[in-house]
């Protein structure tokens, strides 16, 4: 079905390049001028955008958490982003080891691809978290926004927007050279391939059954161009997961499991015994140390119990034999996964916690409020192609999104062109600013 996948291609520094730039911006003139390698580009342009920064102040899991320690997307992401730093280099060694590390590759370089796929894996994501995603769900569809009949060419949009998912505005922000505000990030396909743990899009079956997929139909000539440069399209034409994906995906199930958890205690949601018992149980023996060295070492157990499945499923993964929904998780220790059950069979309860549902109740009619302005302007605009003709409250609200320029610009686009940028927007936003915006644009 398929032949072995190729490190060759795998870490692959190639960047989606549009035919619209007449040079590749990527390349120092001299090796001199910049010593990073593309891999280490990656990481310093996440870190350095304003969507990373935004992440503190997006909901992880409660929001408007009063307590300052308790995580948000950013200390979640930076913490994912060191655990997957750590299963980089395990990989990176144990790849030297079997001499199947390419000779213009370092261990290094698989360590800092696995970081910067974590380091983006939440980009994407909308204010108020999965609320977030829920509610603009609902109001594409409440809206009726794509109820009368489509062309052919708008059909894929309204997939995307009545499935929106985190992971594929993640995607599509750091693949994609005209987003206004992160243009510069463009990863490697490298960083893009082990970004991606659904590798199919908004029209695939699998995206209605899970309720998950990795691209939406804008970004799809992208996807594909990727995974033929990375070597994971099979021969029968299935597209398999990046080996590195596999790592980013365990990196964010350890942290999310276990930092949520811990989280619980603080907010005073479960009480510490009850959660140290369980952490107990992952490193298999009673500790009497204080919860957060306690956790520390059960993060310490699950990611070597992470590089021992990866290494005993190696040959597997590089055949393109790996499902994607065998998660490295699913081949740990008996005892480590009765307690990771354990800790998702609670999950209901932490959710049900009065404050955070409080707090996600506003969700759908502050999106919903934002989406209903937005979707209507950008209409306006696109059949107008002129800016001037806009009313005022349309400039207006325009104003509180792009520059005046920025818009000028592109206003002979589609308005399937400005719903992509609509959503961009939203996404991008914080949940104090979603919140501060509908406030702005009128009503309660």
């Amino acid at each position: 079905m398929t032949v072995r996948l190729s490190w060759e291609n795998l870490l692959s520094e190639k960047r989606h390049t549009p035919a619209t730039f007449s040079t590749s911006p990527d390349k120092p003139s001299s090796p001199s001028e910049d010593a990073r390698t593309p891999f280490e580009r990656d990481y310093d342009r996440v870190i350095f955008s304003a969507p990373f920064r935004r992440l503190a102040r997006k909901t992880q899991v409660h929001p408007f958490a009063e307590m300052d320690h308790i995580h948000n997307r950013l200390t979640h992401t930076l913490e994912v982003a060191s655990v997957g730093r750590s299963l980089g280099y395990a990989l990176g060694r144990f790849l030297r080891e079997r001499r199947e590390l390419p000779g213009d590759r370092t261990v290094e370089d698989i360590a800092c691809i696995v970081q910067a796929a974590c380091l983006a894996h939440d980009i994407g994501n909308p204010p108020f978290g999965h609320a977030g995603e829920f509610a603009i769900r609902e109001w594409v569809k409440e809206s009726k926004l794509f109820a009368e009949p489509l062309p052919e060419s708008s059909r894929g949009i309204a997939r995307d927007w009545t499935s929106f998912e985190g992971n594929a505005q993640s995607f599509r922000m750091v693949a994609r050279a005209d987003n206004r505000e992160q243009i510069y990030i463009r990863f490697t396909y490298a960083s893009l391939g082990a970004m991606i743990k659904y590798p199919w899009g908004s029209d695939d079956p699998r995206a209605t059954i899970a309720k998950k997929f990795n691209y939406f139909s804008s970004e799809k000539s992208i996807f594909q161009e990727v995974m033929d440069t990375l070597g994971l399209r099979r021969t029968d034409g299935e597209i398999v997961r990046h080996p590195l994906s596999f790592l980013a995906e365990a990196a964010d199930d350890i942290c999310y499991q276990i930092g949520d958890f811990e989280d619980a205690v603080q907010m005073r949601i479960l009480p510490e015994k009850e959660v140290r018992d369980i952490f107990g149980r992952i490193i298999g023996e009673t500790d009497d140390r204080p919860l957060p060295a306690l956790r520390a070492k059960a993060i310490g157990f699950l990611v070597r119990a992470a590089q021992v499945s990866m290494e005993k499923n190696y040959e597997a993964i590089m055949g393109g034999e790996r499902s994607s929904e065998q998660a490295l998780k699913n081949d740990f220790p008996a005892n480590m996964q009765g307690a990771l059950r354990d800790i998702k069979e609670r999950y209901p309860h932490i959710f049900s916690h009065r404050p955070k549902v409080a707090a996600e109740l506003g969700a759908p009619p502050i999106l919903g409020k934002i989406l209903a302005a937005y979707t209507s302007v950008v209409r306006s605009l696109s059949e107008l192609r002129d800016y001037d003709q806009l009313g005022f409250t349309q400039k207006r609200h325009m104003e509180l999104a792009w520059p005046e320029q920025y818009v000028r610009d592109h206003r002979g686009q589609n308005y399937e062109w400005w719903l992509g940028r609509v959503m961009d927007f939203v996404a991008g936003m914080t949940d104090n600013y979603a919140t501060q915006v509908a406030r702005e644009i009128g009503g309660t």
